[in-house]
């Protein structure tokens, strides 16, 4: 199967691994017996590839041990459908980003005016999809859907998560007093684990790196780091070096301004005491 979310996921790992060991996709198909463009459509996920061709490949590019078996893993799996393909058909945008949180070693979010997806109780999901006109009868589905993806937080081995908030989306109250009050005290909470930080980027710095758009940052373990950028109604991934590099900067532009983990857990506090009061 080529051109799925599981597919294309494996091609950039296989291109990946090429481009590490500095080996052209011409000699890598003289080594197989392919193609050159047979290579390319394989690292391009516009051709379908078996378990016994992705080992043929390791092998020339001297992948072993743990690093192999991940990917032969991928490549037995590519037709089994993944949680997020059962049941319900689910736009490509939303299962490639589901696709991603679950490779991914560290993911960066830096948001503006909503809380991170990651992080968002049910109820504050719920606010958020209500309010955009999401269809009544979906919303209690991707609400769910939601939640089961923050799974990857506390998974075996578990993605590192790092959230930049702006402190404006603090100040805005999504489903009203009580819902802010549980949510910011729930990020708090998340932010103790070890593998979550949240810095919260003070109202009072006026200008800062992230206020040209919320984005995340994908890293993984071979493939490049991605960027998902998202609009009302859809969504880009860009993964040239050069787009990368531009999110990358601007994340350590944000790290230098933000308040530290300490003191972002007291800002969320704080701000959930004031709607827990307002709520009575």
């Amino acid at each position: 199967m080529s051109n799925t979310p599981r597919a294309r996921a494996l091609a950039k790992e296989l291109r990946a691994a090429r481009n590490e060991v500095g080996l052209s996709m011409k000699l890598v198909g003289q080594q197989i017996g392919w193609s050159e463009a047979k290579v390319s459509r394989v690292e391009n996920a516009k051709q379908g590839v078996s378990e016994s061709d992705v080992s043929a490949i390791l092998a020339v590019l001297r992948v072993t041990g743990s690093d192999r078996e991940r990917l032969l893993k991928m490549a037995r799996e590519i037709d089994q459908p993944a949680w997020w393909e059962l049941g319900r058909e689910l736009p490509q945008q939303l299962t490639a980003l589901i696709d991603a949180e679950q490779r991914a070693t560290r993911i960066t979010d830096v948001t503006l005016s909503m809380l991170p997806g990651l992080l968002q109780t049910r109820a504050y999901t719920r606010a958020i999809m209500e309010a955009a006109g999401v269809d009544p009868d979906e919303v209690d589905d991707l609400v769910s859907i939601r939640q089961v993806r923050q799974g990857i937080l506390s998974k075996r081995d578990p993605a590192d998560l790092r959230c930049f908030i702006d402190e404006a989306a603090l100040l805005r109250p999504v489903g009203g007093p009580s819902v802010m009050a549980d949510q910011l005290l729930h990020i708090a909470s998340a932010s103790a684990q070890p593998n979550v930080s949240v810095q919260v980027i003070p109202l009072a710095l006026g200008a800062h790196a992230g206020l040209a758009g919320t984005f995340v940052l994908f890293e993984f373990v071979k493939a490049r780091p991605v960027v998902y950028v998202e609009a009302r109604s859809s969504g880009a991934f860009l993964d040239e070096p050069d787009d990368v590099a531009l999110f990358s900067d601007a994340v350590e532009r944000v790290v230098k301004v933000a308040s530290s983990e300490a003191d972002s857990r007291e800002i969320l506090r704080e701000y959930a005491n004031r709607y827990e009061s307002e709520a009575g």
